[in-house]
This record gives C-alpha cells, structure tokens and sequence, in this order.
C-alpha cells in the first residue's frame, strides 16, 4: 500500500466533479429493491455532497425466458424505494437516486437469458449510457440521463461493501489530482500510468 496524492476537498467536491456511487446487483427476490434502496440511502448519508448520485445497477437472474412473472413486480417495487428517496432528500430538487435496470438478453453459450456480461456488463453500458449511447441494454431508467451533469467519475460497490463516512470525497479527491490521471497509450490501447 501507498499514499496516493490527492486534492484538498475539505469543503466538499467541486461542481467540476460530479460522481455516481453505483452498486451493481441483481433484482432476485420481492423485497430486493427496498433492502439495495436502503444500503444506497447509508451510503448517501455517511456521504451527502451534492455532487454526489446513486445508482443501482441491476439486472434479473438468470431464465430460461426471457421474461418471467415476476420480473415487473421486482422492477417496480426497486423504482417505487428509489422514488421514495428522492422524495425523502430531493423535494424541488434534481434526483440523487437512480435505478438502471437492464433486460435479458439470449446467451448461447451459457444456453440462457441473462444481462449481458453480468457485473462488467452493467459497469460497461453504465459508462457509455453516461457518454450518450442509447443503445445498451438498460431498459428502464428511473430519470432522464440527458439531465444529469457531465458525470466525471463512477466509484463502484458491491452489495456490501460499506462506504465509511466522507470517503467518496477522498475518493474523487484522489481521482482529480493530476499524478493519478490516467496516460492511455494508443499504440498498447491500454491506460498505462494512473487510476
């Protein structure tokens, strides 16, 4: 381990850079919007800077169809926890919480309806769902993406993983300084120095 440079943001995140805090998951069970909500909500309140948002990335479990019964109870019942977060800390201001959610798509060689690519899947079409692209498999989105700000960068959680009181801000604080950028080399097509 080592000590990575980073800005001073004692005084909260510059508009500059605006972050998403998103949990990749799964939608499995009836209940599983409320209890990923509620681990989205301790995340936002040991970390509320307005330049911060939250997102569950989700998709369903593996089928073999490409719908089951009970799919739109589970997307409901996750957008209905995200709209109450909202409601909760952005009454007549822009949404925190967010829902993308991604259908199935038919795998061959798994012989199965399942999100594309799984975890890195979600992280991927995430990304370039945030840089315009409207081709991904994201399905239902809980707000507009053309009205979020430019978003600069994704810190990424699992399910539970816990987010200790301000360490999103030293996160980007560390992102932002200028030792961690990353150098992408064109011929090696890969980031080469930096995050």
């Amino acid at each position: 381990p080592r000590v990575l440079a980073k800005l001073d943001f004692k005084e909260g995140i510059p508009e500059d850079y605006p972050t998403f805090v998103v949990m990749p998951t799964m939608l499995v069970r009836p209940e599983g919007g409320a209890v990923l909500a509620d681990r989205l909500e301790v995340h936002y309140l040991s970390n509320p800077d307005p330049q911060l948002r939250f997102a569950l990335l989700t998709d369903f479990a593996d089928a073999p169809t490409e719908h089951r019964p009970e799919d739109e109870t589970y997307v409901r019942n996750a957008l209905e926890r995200i709209r109450i977060l909202n409601e909760r800390y952005c009454a007549g201001g822009p949404d925190r919480f967010f829902l993308f959610h991604r259908r199935r798509l038919w795998n061959p060689a798994q012989g199965c309806w399942m999100g594309w690519e799984r975890k890195r899947g979600k992280l991927s079409e995430f990304n370039r769902l945030l840089r315009g692209a409207r081709d991904t498999s994201y399905n239902v989105i809980s707000g507009d993406p053309s009205e979020l700000p430019r978003i600069r960068f994704v810190i990424t959680l699992d399910a539970d993983t816990q987010l200790p009181r301000e360490a999103a801000g030293r996160l980007v604080a560390a992102l932002a300084h200028p030792l961690n950028v990353p150098r992408f080399d064109p011929v090696l097509g890969r980031v080469v120095e930096g995050y």
